[in-house]
């Protein structure tokens, strides 16, 4: 089971393009976003961290750790809806240990990620990562929520290019209510928004430390830690992740892969 999963690991960490969909594209979006801000006449200098990079920070790393479900899927397809299949039957090894290992490969894998471009805006951009035994949870039950997203499109979906753009729209779909603002919601309450996945983690990890709402005549109006709310929020991910992880564990011994 090492083996195999140090394998796995080897094959995700050698693709250039998981680099870019995981740590190039929002390293970049980030940086953008957050340096064109115009915060002259602000006065967050004195809170010592940047709110505009503590929000960009938070959300884009974990938005972008939906591509892992797509990696991982990438994977099994190529394992089994192929002829690497003849080379698998030939082991030992039961193809579970095979899965097992891919799904384990992609949460360790969405974690560096995460990782990486939360020290990114920590320590180049001055970004606030609040609460840090919150935020370590927040990141594992999303890293294993897309990781079970994509083993489930392999389990149901028989063609790969259908699974790709069907984690393409529901990855980008959850921007829309960003777009839209319902992911302001009201201080202390439960909005519609905090139902999408990627909105539970983000407000589970910024509830969890102070949080920036909104300037009014160049002064930001702060909120201070609401661990009630960000339990709420890492309650509804963790939720998301259970039911996902149970469907893939009725659906391995309705069918056998």
């Amino acid at each position: 089971m090492i083996l195999i999963l140090k394998h796995y690991i080897a094959r995700m960490l050698k693709d250039p393009m998981n680099y870019i969909m995981l740590i190039i594209f929002p390293v970049i979006l980030i940086s953008v976003t957050t340096l064109s801000v115009n915060v002259e006449g602000t006065d967050f200098l004195r809170y010592g961290f940047d709110p505009f990079a503590t929000g960009q920070t938070s959300f884009n790393a974990l938005f972008f750790q939906f591509f892992c479900g797509m990696i991982v899927a990438d994977i099994l397809y190529l394992e089994f809806r192929s002829d690497m299949r003849w080379r698998l039957m030939a082991t030992p090894k039961p193809f579970s240990s095979f899965v097992r290992a891919g799904i384990a490969a992609s949460i360790i894998v969405s974690i560096i990620n995460g990782v990486v471009v939360f020290s990114f805006g920590r320590f180049v951009l001055n970004a606030h990562l609040h609460n840090l035994f919150i935020s370590s949870v927040t990141l594992l039950t999303l890293a294993m929520f897309v990781t079970f997203i994509g083993v489930l499109c392999f389990m149901l979906i028989p063609k790969k290019s259908i699974t790709t753009a069907l984690i393409m729209v529901f990855a980008f779909a959850q921007l829309l209510p960003v777009q839209f603002n319902m992911i302001n919601i009201d201080i202390g309450s439960i909005g519609l928004a905090s139902f999408i996945p990627v909105v539970a983690a983000n407000n589970a990890m910024m509830y969890s430390g102070i949080m920036m709402l909104e300037i009014i005549d160049g002064n930001i109006i702060w909120h201070d830690t609401d661990m009630r709310m960000s339990l709420i929020h890492l309650g509804i991910l963790a939720s998301y992740m259970l039911a996902a992880g149970i469907a893939i564990v009725i659906l391995g011994r309705k069918r056998p892969i």
